[in-house]
């Protein structure tokens, strides 16, 4: 899936679950935590270059590593956020943004690794 799916979908689905008065906070927590899945691609090394490749849709994008992409989604946007969501809203709309992002590559024809490590 393209970057600009992932964002859309992750604002959608945080914002549906906000309250009418957060919808925008949420939204943009949402498309923030949309596009960190594919921030795999930033793995590189000069010697195997295939290893992007590798990593690609891996790890960022299994179900396991939700809450921890999530948090550091969360942790990211803290700074920007801390005086206008509290930590638990922060932590449950970046889980509801950075979700959607290792489902929706999983429909693509590329391969996902949605049950690493298992």
């Amino acid at each position: 899936m393209d970057l600009a799916t992932q964002g859309i979908a992750g604002a959608a689905v945080a914002q549906a679950i906000a309250p009418a008065h957060l919808g925008r906070r949420a939204a943009l927590v949402g498309l923030c935590a949309g596009l960190l899945p594919d921030a795999d691609a930033l793995i590189y090394s000069a010697r195997d270059p295939l290893l992007q490749l590798e990593y690609h849709r891996h790890f960022t994008h299994s179900l396991i590593f939700i809450p921890f992409g999530a948090a550091l989604a969360a942790l990211l946007l803290w700074p920007f956020l801390r005086r206008k969501l509290t930590p638990k809203e922060l932590f449950a709309y970046a889980c509801c943004g950075y979700a959607p992002g290792g489902l929706l590559d999983a429909c693509t024809s590329y391969g996902t690794h949605l049950f690493w490590p298992f």
